[in-house]
């Protein structure tokens, strides 16, 4: 076919300039890439004209077509008023996406840098602020990922800061470059998801690469990649349909949702994309939230005393246990939740005494308990004095 002999030439001269180039030279457009060293995304690159491309671990090439450039033939697309805007392809190092016919880049506005630790409470996380050209709309893209996982998402927020109420659709879609090759099949799944396969239909599980809607409402499309750039130049919603479910071919897929956006409001539509070798479909399981460990202590005099005292200790979410020291030296080590400590004072030496508690539960978490005593000098017996 004309198409993927003119795709492979693509490829081919992408390649052969990545030789010639400095590395980071291959592409004009920005990008900020919060993937983890660690992955399995080693790469999840986000272009300021909100285009992507993603890396998997294993996969000696990236995952979007074209499959040696940052970033891809991926991203955000927007229909509204009878123009078509989209990201910047033609600054790209690379692209095959005639098939939108006209369209206008968005106007980046602003783009952060990376933040976050990668944990499931603070992901990676790199803000994309793109203006719609001169509609009053601007799109807000926050993309974020969680080391260890295999999906990453994309919240696109749309607000209208203009006078007139907007009627759009918002597409995100990508031509698929799935395990090291340009062809596949399609899949889809009871939620909406779509995306490119290894085998017909997923059956069975192999290597995907899929965008799983979160918010309600989308529709999606698998096909030939060309026909998904039509589909998306023809500024209608995607047709609910996969085309090469069963064939196999170059393949692209995606989702859309239509909204219509008063002026002032804004309204977001978020969704994961997933890549797995081994087929599993839909989003990210749920990160078990840590709970960390409490503790509770009383009983422990806050004056001087000379007399022996009864520390009482109650932890919670302590999986791992609790362990109480006395200057230092341990002197109780337990996992029940209550739990008290006998404490001779008659057989410590005056002055100031520590206390310290620590219960540690999952993930290595700590709650630490410090009390401080004092044990009194001793009264001074005075003998009777006798006189007369």
């Amino acid at each position: 076919m004309y198409v993927k002999a003119r795709k492979a030439l693509l490829s081919a001269a992408i390649s052969v300039g990545a030789l010639a180039l400095a590395p980071g030279a291959m592409a004009q457009t920005p990008s900020v890439n919060e993937g983890a060293p660690g992955g399995p995304l080693t790469q999840v690159s986000i272009g300021n004209d909100l285009s992507c491309q993603v890396q998997h671990t294993g996969d000696s090439a990236l995952e979007l077509f074209p499959s040696s450039a940052t970033p891809g033939d991926c991203g955000t697309f927007v229909a509204v008023g009878g123009t078509l805007y989209t990201p910047d392809f033609s600054n790209h190092s690379g692209t095959a996406t005639s098939g939108l016919g006209t369209r206008t880049p968005f106007t980046a506005v602003s783009q952060t840098p990376v933040s976050g630790s990668g944990s499931s409470s603070t992901p990676f996380r790199v803000t994309t602020v793109a203006n719609v050209g001169g509609t009053g709309l601007q799109v807000s893209q926050i993309d974020s990922y969680v080391a260890g996982q295999e999906s990453y998402r994309t919240d696109v927020t749309i607000k209208n800061t203009g006078s007139g109420s907007q009627s759009l659709v918002l597409y995100r879609a990508g031509d698929c470059f799935l395990q090291n090759t340009d062809v596949g099949f399609g899949f889809t799944e009871a939620s909406g998801g779509v995306g490119c396969a290894a085998n017909a239909n997923n059956s069975p599980p192999g290597r995907i690469e899929e965008w799983v809607p979160i918010s309600p409402g989308s529709n999606f499309t698998e096909d030939a990649f060309s026909t998904v750039w039509n589909q998306v130049g023809s500024q209608q919603p995607f047709p609910n349909t996969c085309a090469m479910c069963t064939t196999s071919t170059d393949n692209g897929a995606g989702i859309s949702w239509t909204a219509s956006i008063e002026p002032g409001q804004s309204q977001t539509f978020s969704h994961f994309t997933t890549f797995s070798p081994t087929g599993k479909a839909g989003p990210p399981p749920t990160t078990p939230t840590t709970k960390k460990p409490t503790l509770k202590v009383s009983g422990v005099p806050s004056t001087c005393t000379t007399r022996n005292f009864t520390a009482r200790y109650t932890s919670t979410n302590a999986s791992k246990g609790t362990t109480v020291t006395l200057d230092g030296k341990r002197v109780a080590s337990t996992k029940r939740s209550k739990f008290s400590v006998a404490v001779k004072v008659t057989s410590l030496r005056r002055g100031r005494h520590v206390l310290r508690a620590v219960a540690t539960g999952a993930s290595s978490t700590k709650a630490t308990k410090v009390r401080t005593f004092s044990r009194c000098a001793a009264r001074r017996r005075v003998a009777p004095r006798f006189t007369g």
